[in-house]
């Protein structure tokens, strides 16, 4: 499997309700997470080099949420690659 990094393009699986399938923007991985804003607690650490934060698009007027350390998966609460046709 193919490593995030951020700025890239994934799909985030959310965990509430119907299990909605969302673009989301990989915000930090394993190689540009800070790790002053981890010593202080302003981030989040991530638990593997799979793992990513992320911005998640929605619509409506919030425009999307944040997610912290998501794992790869198909289940509610992962990241997955978009299929490319």
């Amino acid at each position: 499997m193919e490593r995030p990094v951020t700025g890239r393009i994934v799909r985030y699986r959310g965990k509430q309700s119907l299990h909605a399938v969302r673009a989301a923007i990989v915000t930090a991985d394993v190689e540009t997470l800070d790790p002053e804003g981890v010593r202080v607690g302003a981030v989040p650490p991530l638990d593997s080099a799979f793992h990513v934060h992320l911005w998640v698009f929605t619509p409506g007027a919030l425009g999307g949420f944040q997610e912290y350390n998501v794992g790869p998966g198909s289940e509610p609460g992962t990241w997955h690659w978009p299929v490319r046709t």
